[in-house]
């Protein structure tokens, strides 16, 4: 069977437990050049550059390192960590440096923000399954369970996946809540990381 795909939506905060304050835990960082990845998609700092990346495919312990989740698309930088100016390439008078941003450009000072998974931060995605789709079906005994996270090969967003169910095969994420009835084809579920895979939390 084929697994899930153009199933997966964006990642979101959703609520901050075990705080005194309901605002995501969030952080700028330098992000590594050439990132092109969506939205809200999982994200670590790279080992070999200490820039942001993308998540690569989770499929073990040690693939299983998430530092947050990106809360805007990759800048596709030219160079790790320098800003990338949009210009439309119109000259202005008597100032050779000068360029002119196109309206409505977002600002770029080569980082990139994400929400950090933390122990207090609970997040909302699809249900998926990376083996068989119908599998993807909601059920009450989800609630408490471990499960990994699966970039969907039809959209590029991730979800949360039915299929990975051991710290060996990659799960990461501990579902709190079911959002959509049990028996949904690709609901969604509240979720947070598990304290091992997550990177930047003391």
């Amino acid at each position: 069977m084929a697994a899930s795909s153009n199933v997966a939506t964006t990642i979101l905060h959703k609520r901050t437990r075990l705080d005194t304050s309901a605002i995501a835990n969030m952080k700028r960082m330098l992000e590594k050049s050439g990132n092109t990845f969506n939205n809200a998609v999982p994200v670590q700092v790279e080992a070999a550059s200490g820039f942001i990346i993308e998540c690569a495919t989770i499929v073990s312990v040690a693939t299983a390192i998430i530092a947050g989740f990106a809360t805007e698309p990759g800048n596709n930088l030219t160079t790790s960590g320098v800003a990338k100016t949009l210009n439309t390439g119109f000259k202005v008078n008597n100032q050779p440096s000068a360029v002119v941003i196109p309206i409505g450009a977002p600002p770029n000072d080569g980082t990139i923000g994400m929400v950090l998974a933390t122990e207090s931060m609970e997040f909302i995605g699809t249900y998926g399954d990376s083996a068989t789709a119908a599998n993807a079906v909601l059920a009450q005994t989800q609630v408490g369970a471990i499960r990994g996270l699966t970039k969907d090969a039809g959209n590029a967003f991730w979800y949360v996946d039915n299929n990975i169910t051991t710290l060996a095969g990659g799960a990461c994420v501990e579902i709190v809540e079911l959002v959509d009835p049990v028996g949904t084809l690709n609901g969604k579920v509240i979720f947070k990381v598990i304290k091992a895979a997550q990177q930047l939390s003391t």
